[in-house]
């Protein structure tokens, strides 16, 4: 490299780590971090995941940050904690990038292939939350580095397998990583007329269905193998049910493999190096498989590959007539890219934080409270299934049913998420009927009609307010002097001629109120 080329690398390296710390405090929670951080929290009171609650992912993850989880206790801002451990995993990744550039090319192509993958907006953002891919991104590069720079000796092929089977007991998208080291195997076999010995895979069979048994007989003793069948093999397999075109992946797959490995055949005299080619046929079978097999797909199913293409990328612009300046244009560009798709790094942060607080005060350890899936963590739910669009469209296609109102009616629940477009069409409807907003949360509850009858549809503990606090009256033919318990059903209120609201009395008395909804920030 030339002086000013170190410059640069550098200054890229120093922005996308001062980028990351800010991101880690500022970019928005997604959904799926929530999720899972709200199964995590389960096995911390005992509870057994897909036994006690949904989840449609393998469990190591969910097992492995648990304790990390229980050190911290309740907190607004858990998320941001959380997301701590990833910084360790995505630092990782990208030295395990380097290591493999390193072996497939040289120093130079290593830090710059180091530098663009981590400023590479889908994995800059996607390695920062916490998420199941991440671990998972971890143990595939682990077993790549394994693979590549270690001889094939038994003792590296069955390190290799255990890696890969762990990353099988994070997230089933392994089998596609599978399929991919077998398909881009064969064909380079197949290319080169070679014809190794097979028995290296022997041991690397060994050791990637390791950590899966072990998982299978933990679930086993605890009585939930039934469940995490269920929910990680067939509510996932459902989802193919509720779509109509997936037939046409799967038809053209094989058509875009002969393509593959026509081009392959190709390309091959041009490439001095087999792993090279190996690697670069791999991410061809992968991309293929998942396009032809996968049904949704979305940036983060593609981490795998980011690694290996920030390589190549960095490979061809090393080769390019004036590399400092193609570098310099590089970095430039994903550095505007990454500022736009992380909203130019504002704190978006706050929304989560607030109604986690609210969360916090307006339910007790112990208590029930209805999200869509798991976004106040520390909580119980009463329905079972997440509500996420995968198990929207399969309550359309009545695979699932909306038991929603019947579970919050059952457990006596009192406390639901606000109001939204991902609940269910009968169970929103009934939460709207019987829950009123407390900012980013609802409490059991109506407003009174003109004529002061309500109904209750949850029975609980419930007093009468307005604008200015509790209020006295005749409720049900006796006096109302506060909070009484009320049954299912149609009553009625005679007092203040002012606008009223019966509610859960437990919220009046934490501080919340219909009349003055708490959207500050705590």
């Amino acid at each position: 490299m030339s002086k000013a080329e170190r410059i640069l690398l550098a200054a890229a390296g120093a922005a996308s780590v001062v980028l990351r710390l800010v991101a880690l405090f500022r970019y928005r929670f997604d959904s799926d971090e929530q999720q899972h951080l709200h199964v995590a929290w389960g096995w911390t009171q005992g509870l057994v995941q897909y036994r006690d609650y949904f989840d449609n992912h393998a469990p190591l993850f969910h097992l492995l940050t648990a304790p990390i989880l229980a050190l911290f206790g309740e907190r607004a801002n858990i998320l941001l904690w959380m997301r701590v451990p990833m910084l360790a995993l995505f630092a990782f990744v990208v030295w395990a990038t380097y290591a493999l550039a390193r072996r497939l090319y040289d120093a130079r192509v290593a830090a710059w292939a180091a530098v663009l993958l981590s400023l590479f907006p889908p994995f800059f953002l996607k390695s920062l939350e916490y998420r199941t891919d991440n671990l998972w991104n971890a143990f595939w590069m682990a077993a790549l580095v394994v693979l590549a720079l270690k001889p094939w000796t038994p003792r590296w092929t069955f390190l290799a397998g255990l890696l890969l089977g762990c990353a099988m007991s994070v997230s089933l998208k392994t089998t596609l990583l599978l399929a991919t080291l077998a398909g881009a195997a064969a064909i380079v076999r197949w290319i080169e007329k070679r014809g190794d010995a097979l028995s290296p895979l022997l041991p690397l069979l060994g050791g990637l269905v390791l950590v899966p048994a072990i998982l299978v007989v933990l679930f086993v003793a605890l009585g939930a193998w039934d469940r995490l069948v269920w929910c990680v093999f067939t509510f996932n397999e459902n989802i193919v049910l509720t779509r109509r075109s997936v037939w046409i992946g799967r038809v053209a797959w094989p058509f875009a493999m002969a393509a593959l490995v026509y081009a392959a055949m190709r390309l091959r005299p041009k490439t001095h190096d087999s792993a090279r080619f190996f690697f670069a046929v791999a991410i061809g079978v992968y991309v293929i498989t998942l396009g032809g097999f996968w049904v949704l797909i979305s940036p983060r199913d593609l981490l795998s590959l980011m690694p290996l293409a920030a390589i190549f990328v960095a490979a061809m612009l090393v080769r390019a007539r004036n590399p400092l300046q193609a570098f310099a244009i590089a970095v430039v560009v994903l550095l505007l890219a990454l500022v736009h798709y992380a909203n130019q790094f504002r704190n978006d942060t706050r929304w989560h934080t607030t109604m986690m607080a609210q969360a916090l005060r307006l339910t007790h350890p112990g208590e029930l409270l209805l999200d869509l899936k798991g976004e106040t963590i520390y909580r119980r739910r009463p329905f079972y299934y997440v509500l996420e669009n995968i198990t929207r469209a399969q309550m359309a296609h009545g695979l699932i049913p909306d038991t929603l109102a019947a579970d919050v009616i059952r457990t006596r629940t009192h406390v639901a998420q606000a109001d939204g477009p991902m609940w269910p069409p009968q169970g929103r409807a009934f939460l709207s009927a019987n829950f009123l907003d407390m900012g980013r949360l609802r409490a059991s509850g109506q407003w009174l009609r003109d004529d002061g009858t309500f109904t209750i549809a949850v029975p609980g503990e419930y007093t009468i307010v307005s604008e200015r606090g509790e209020v006295r009256g005749t409720l049900d033919g006796t006096p109302f002097t506060g909070a009484r318990t009320l049954a299912s059903g149609a009553h009625r209120f005679a007092g203040p001629r002012e606008k009223l609201a019966v509610v859960w009395a437990p919220a009046i008395q934490r501080g919340h109120s219909p009349f003055h909804l708490r959207d500050r920030e705590f």
